[in-house]
């Protein structure tokens, strides 16, 4: 063996050169143009044109299929793309655009800002203060409650009938028609209580005269014993009007696609409050929400008819009533706290 051979013996084999690694096939590319596919396994859907390109996905509109979505990196296993002549391409771009273009999706961010519910602004108070109330209220009554404009208007002329007794004929008209004597004969009963609910405008019609004067029957016998129980029963009060509104089944609608009507605040409470208004009150539930504001009780306007939600209402009329007695003013009643308080927030003073 020659030396050269030798050598060439003794040398370790030559190691062989690593194989490369296969590079990672390429994610199609955003279309820059008009772009059409077939569908390799749904030939009936027709060609197919991409219409949006919403990041990590691509919207195709298919001629016979409509709209469908494909993610890029997995499209180019059923797409295949197919070049269409002009008239073709023009024709399918037509068709596209008649489509509602899908929303891009939305990020885990934007999710969250949408299914955060929105947080409802706290109510403020109408008035800076009690005082300011006060003025506005002197300012559409000159003279306060025993001031001529009050009983004019608001109050009533005491022995006066019709629309100039108005509420002081109201609570003369209910101390007679309701006494505890009077409910022996039902239909009679009846008529004079729509005569009581007629008396003042406290209840609007729809909501007050008119439903109840609509009960016939059994329904009838049990709102009078309900009445009933409301002004001559025993017990708190705040729970015999919450029954008084469990006997009141009133309906509206036509005879026969009647459905059941659902009993306000001023109906549950306007016989009481006219028939003993020293202790009872007749509550507008929007302003006297407001109201409270004014003097510090939390009670909603949407407050349910319970002897609670009554319970809130009264605290918030007596705090009102302890208030005007300090600043001088004399209400008769609660009646005449009602007007304060639904009158001044339900009107403005009038422009000088």
């Amino acid at each position: 063996m020659t030396e050269p051979e030798k050598s060439a013996a003794a040398a370790p084999a030559a190691k062989p050169a690593p194989a490369k690694a296969a590079a990672p096939a390429p994610a199609p590319a955003k279309p820059a143009g008009p772009i059409t596919f077939n569908h390799s396994t749904q030939p009936d859907w027709g060609t197919a044109l991409v219409v949006q390109d919403l990041g990590k996905q691509w919207v195709l509109f298919f001629e016979k299929a409509g709209e469908k979505k494909f993610v890029k990196d997995l499209a180019t296993k059923v797409l295949v793309e197919v070049k269409l002549d002009a008239d073709a391409l023009a024709a399918l771009q037509t068709r596209a655009m008649g489509r509602k273009p899908r929303a891009a999706p939305k990020s885990s961010a934007e999710k969250a800002k949408i299914a955060r519910p929105k947080v409802k602004a706290a109510p403020v108070a109408r008035f800076a203060s009690f005082k300011d109330q006060l003025a506005l209220f002197e300012k559409i009554f000159p003279g306060g409650f025993a001031g001529e404009t009050f009983i004019k208007d608001e109050r009533g002329a005491p022995g006066a009938t019709g629309k100039k007794g108005y509420k002081e004929a109201g609570i003369a008209l209910a101390k007679a028609e309701l006494s505890k004597d009077k409910f022996s004969d039902t239909n009679a009963l009846f008529e004079a209580a729509k005569k009581v609910l007629s008396a003042t405008n406290i209840p609007h019609p729809l909501e007050g005269p008119v439903p109840f004067g609509e009960l016939t029957g059994a329904d009838r016998e049990k709102a009078i014993a309900g009445l009933k129980d409301l002004l001559h029963g025993g017990g708190a009060y705040g729970e015999r009007v919450e029954k008084f509104v469990a006997s009141l089944n009133l309906k509206e609608g036509d005879e026969g696609k009647e459905k059941t009507k659902k009993v306000t605040w001023p109906l549950a409470t306007i016989f009481g409050a006219l028939f003993d208004p020293a202790n009872n009150i007749c509550i507008k539930p929007t302003a006297f929400a407001a109201q409270a504001l004014q003097v510090g009780v939390t009670v909603d306007k949407t407050q349910a008819i319970t002897a609670d939600g009554y319970g809130k209402f009264l605290e918030v009329a007596k705090k009102t009533q302890a208030l005007l007695v300090e600043a001088g003013q004399q209400p008769r009643d609660l009646i005449d706290v009602y007007s304060f308080i639904y009158r001044t927030h339900a009107e403005k003073p009038a422009t000088p």
